[in-house]
């Protein structure tokens, strides 16, 4: 009985192992050519002029190429914030000494800036000297763009800020050195007006260059309005951050030490639809079993632009992990 058992269960096997052999197929693909839109990555908030960053979008399995990569940037287009031109400047042609205000502005780093050229559109540089179109709470900003036979629009407006009530640190655990690791957790009041929404960025002096969201930057009061309550939010780092403090037991928290800088954001809801399905597809990426998800533009006309045109209305606070 045993022996025709066996003799089953090889003959079962060796048949298995052919069918699915017999039944393999290499399958090819033909992806469909992207239509070329132009990708929009502007802001304005106070005390600063608006910063407008246009690139090209290319193919998912598109060349990465440095040329490729610099071929991106859209150039000579005609941008206007509320009728005012803003002047297209690139980072290689910047004087030394304004690189890391841009760095922090744009969230690229001083090196990068010197090694490949970052192009954008503001008012005028250096940014002191000028301040005809800072940005100001409680005011609406219209955006035009006249580029490669295309004409986009987008309008944000600067809020007035929804401050914090207070903002403070908590340790959650240690890690191999010994060190207290941690989250910055923050106390809201939310208005009883329905429709606010809010982001969260934060920066560490003296470690990071610029400010930095961490995933589910973005909410709206859908289900807080008019309530009062706590929450907390981890350490965003920047996207395929090769830092050994993002890819160890210190992934995500902050640490004894450090001193981080609070930038929290009341936006309108078109910016935050924005933020929020992007983190949305950030936080996929890579998943075979993710659903397709389209990132909402409010920049118009949609078949020709992507991207966004955020105004910031902006509380800052700062927590030191003593």
């Amino acid at each position: 009985m045993k022996n025709k058992l066996l003799r089953f269960t090889l003959y079962f096997a060796l048949c298995a192992l052919y069918f699915f052999s017999a039944c393999q197929k290499e399958i090819t693909v033909a992806l469909p050519e992207p239509k070329q839109k132009i990708c929009v990555e502007g802001k304005i908030e106070p005390g600063l002029p608006p910063f407008v960053i246009l690139t090209h979008n290319i193919p998912y399995f598109g060349p990465t190429s440095f040329t490729a990569l610099q071929n991106m940037f859209v150039h000579d287009a005609v941008v206007k914030v509320n009728g005012v031109t803003l002047t297209e400047y690139c980072s290689q042609s910047l004087p030394a000494s304004v690189k890391p205000l841009i760095s922090a502005l744009i969230g690229v780093d001083t090196a990068s800036l010197e090694q490949f050229n970052y192009c954008l559109y503001t008012y005028t540089i250096p940014l002191i000297f000028d301040t005809t179109m800072w940005g100001e709470i409680n005011t609406t900003y219209n955006l035009t763009i006249d580029a490669e036979e295309k004409h986009l629009t987008s309008t944000t407006s600067i809020l007035t800020p929804i401050p914090l009530d207070n903002v403070w640190y908590k340790y959650l655990k240690a890690n191999d050195a010994g060190d207290s690791l941690g989250y910055v957790f923050a106390h809201l009041t939310d208005p009883p007006v329905e429709g606010d929404c809010y982001r969260w960025l934060t920066m560490r002096k003296g470690k990071d260059f610029s400010f930095i969201a961490p995933p589910g930057s973005a909410f709206d009061d859908k289900y807080i309005n008019g309530q009062s309550f706590d929450f907390a939010y981890n350490r965003g780092h920047l996207q395929n951050s090769q830092a050994e403090e993002d890819n160890n037991e210190e992934h995500g928290f902050f640490k004894i030490g450090d001193t981080v800088i609070v930038k929290y954001c009341t936006i309108d809801n078109a910016s935050f639809k924005f933020f929020r399905d992007m983190d949305v597809v950030l936080n996929s990426e890579g998943n075979p079993f993710a659903s397709p998800a389209s990132v909402p533009s409010n920049v118009y006309p949609r078949e020709d632009a992507l991207g966004v045109w955020c105004g910031y209305g902006v509380y800052m606070d700062t927590v030191v992990f003593k």
